[in-house]
C-alpha cells in the first residue's frame, strides 16, 4: 500500500521526528525491486537513498529526503542521459539541467532516470531498447508517453515525484493512462536547458505526482511563489464540446462527464463553448513546427555537449524504425519546408489570439476536456501507428498556446484510467493549481 501522506506531510514528519526517512526508503527501495517488471527506469540511483551526514540547513530544505525521478533526457550530473536511444547510451553530462538543479536546491535527491519513448517521438513508451514501459494500473497496457516511465514510477508508489517533459502532451498522456496527475506549466515557467530537445517553441518540464496538493506544493517551491486568492464567486469552466469533446470513447466520456456533473453539483458554473477554429488552426501547427525545429535544436543540444559530431550517426541508431524513418525522409528530402515552419509560427499566434479571446468573451477561468479520447492501449498494440494523432489531438492545443494544463485522474474505481484536463491562460499556473486544487479537493468528496 503506498504511503497516503502529502509531499509536505512526509517531509514535516522527517524534520519533526515522527517518521524515519530511512524506513521510509527502505519501503521505495524494496517497491524498486519489485516493482522492475514496469521498466519504469533506464537507470537507478540507490545511493541517493539515504540521509547519513545530512546537515541541519539540508533539513530545513522544502523537499528534505524526498527522491525525485527525471525522464532519461534531462541531464543529472553522474548519470546517464540516453534520451532512450542507443547513440546516446554513453553521454553522461558534465552539469544538472537546470530543472534538476532547482530541485536540489529544495533538499531533494535524484532517484534515477526514466524509461520513455525513443527520443520523445512517440506517445506509448514502448521502447525497443530498454523494453515498453509497463503499466502499473494494468499490466496488460501501456503507460503512454513520452514520459511514460516518470508516471509509472509515480502510479506505482517508487517516488513520490518524477520530472518529465511535455512537447505535444508527453506529461499529460501518461499521467491520464497510469492514473496520476501531471502538470505542464506555461512554456517558459521552468528551466529547459539540459534536456534532451525535440522544439525550443513547445518543450517543457513537467510534473507527475501522485496527487493536486502535490504538484501545487512543488511548484509553489520551484517557482518561489505564493498563493493566489480564488474568486468569491462560482468558477465558470468553458466545456469545449466541438472539438476537445468530441469522437471520444464511451469510457472516457462517461467518467469526466461523471466529473463535470459532480462539480456542477456543488456549484461550478460549466459553459458549452465552440472551439472547433481552435482544432482547425492547431492542425497547422502540430506536426511543422516541432519537426522542424527537432533539426535545429537537437544539433545544437549535440554540439553544446561536445557532440556535434554524432548528430547523423545518432539518427542512423534509432532503434524504432517508425521514427527514424520520419527523420531521416525529412533529412534527406525535407517535407517541411522553412516556408511551413513560418507558417505554423504565424498559425500558433492566430491560435493564442483566438484562445485569449475565447476566454474574454465567455468570461472563463479555465476549460475542461478529457486528456486523451481513449484509454490506455494494450502492450501487444503499442505500435498502432494511429496512435500518435490520436492521443494528442486534445493535448497539443495547450502546448502550442504554451499555456498551463493539469490532468486529474476521474476514471471509476476499478476501471481503466482516464484523466480530465484543466487549462488556464498563459501565465496562470498558480492560478490554474490552486483551483484545480479546489476542484480535486470536490471530486474526492464523491
Amino acid at each position: 500500500m503506498h504511503n497516503p501522506l502529502s509531499i509536505e506531510a512526509l517531509v514535516n514528519g522527517f524534520r519533526l521526528g515522527t517518521l524515519c526517512p530511512d524506513a521510509w526508503h527502505q519501503t521505495l527501495l524494496d517497491r524498486q525491486r519489485d516493482a522492475r517488471h514496469l521498466n519504469s527506469f533506464i537507470s537507478f540511483n540507490p545511493n541517493t537513498f539515504s540521509t547519513l551526514g545530512v546537515t541541519d540547513a539540508e533539513r530545513q530544505a522544502a523537499l528534505y529526503a524526498i527522491p525525485v525521478a527525471f525522464k532519461d533526457n534531462i541531464n543529472a550530473y553522474g548519470l546517464a542521459t540516453t534520451a532512450g536511444t542507443p547513440g546516446l547510451a554513453n553521454y553522461y553530462p558534465a552539469q544538472d539541467a537546470g530543472i534538476v538543479r532547482r530541485f536540489k536546491a529544495l533538499g531533494a535527491h535524484v532517484a534515477g532516470k526514466n524509461n520513455m519513448h525513443e527520443l520523445s517521438f512517440g506517445v506509448t513508451s514502448a521502447n525497443q531498447t530498454w523494453g515498453a514501459v509497463v503499466n502499473p494500473a494494468n499490466l496488460l497496457h501501456c503507460a503512454g508517453g513520452s514520459s511514460g516511465g516518470c508516471a509509472a514510477a509515480v502510479a506505482a508508489g517508487l517516488v513520490p515525484c518524477a520530472v518529465g517533459t511535455d512537447t505535444g502532451g508527453s506529461v499529460r498522456i501518461p499521467a491520464a493512462f497510469c492514473g496520476v496527475v501531471g502538470f505542464r506549466p506555461s512554456t517558459g515557467c521552468y528551466p529547459t536547458d539540459g534536456i534532451v530537445p525535440v522544439s525550443q517553441t513547445k518543450d517543457t518540464p513537467g510534473l507527475l505526482t501522485r496527487t493536486l496538493e502535490d504538484a501545487r506544493f512543488i511548484h509553489r517551491h520551484l517557482t518561489d511563489s505564493t498563493p493566489v486568492a480564488l474568486p468569491d464567486r462560482p468558477l465558470r469552466i468553458g466545456l469545449p464540446e466541438s472539438f476537445l469533446w468530441s469522437e471520444l470513447d464511451a469510457q472516457v466520456r462517461r467518467d469526466c462527464l461523471a466529473a463535470v456533473d459532480h462539480l456542477a453539483a456543488q456549484g461550478v458554473e460549466f459553459v458549452p463553448v465552440d472551439d472547433r477554429v481552435l482544432g482547425e488552426i492547431n492542425e497547422r501547427i502540430q506536426f511543422p513546427l516541432p519537426i522542424y525545429e527537432f533539426f535545429i535544436d537537437f544539433p545544437r543540444f549535440l554540439m553544446k555537449a561536445g557532440l556535434g559530431d554524432r548528430f547523423l550517426g545518432i539518427l542512423a541508431d534509432i532503434k524504432d524504425p517508425s521514427i527514424r524513418k520520419t527523420l531521416m525522409s525529412q533529412l534527406e528530402s525535407p517535407a517541411i519546408s522553412y516556408k511551413d515552419y513560418i507558417e505554423a509560427l504565424m498559425s500558433k499566434l492566430q491560435l493564442e489570439r483566438e484562445y485569449a479571446g475565447l476566454f474574454s468573451a465567455q468570461q472563463l477561468d479555465l476549460i475542461a476536456y478529457p486528456t486523451v479520447s481513449c484509454t490506455a492501449p494494450l502492450l501487444s498494440d503499442s505500435d498502432a501507428e494511429s496512435h500518435f494523432e490520436r492521443f494528442v489531438r486534445n493535448t497539443d492545443p495547450a502546448s502550442n498556446l504554451a499555456t498551463p494544463s493539469v490532468s486529474l485522474p476521474v476514471a471509476a474505481p476499478g476501471a481503466l484510467p482516464v484523466g480530465l484536463s484543466l487549462d488556464a491562460l498563459p501565465g496562470q499556473d498558480s492560478f490554474l493549481l490552486e483551483t484545480a486544487q479546489k476542484l480535486s479537493r470536490l471530486l474526492a468528496m464523491r
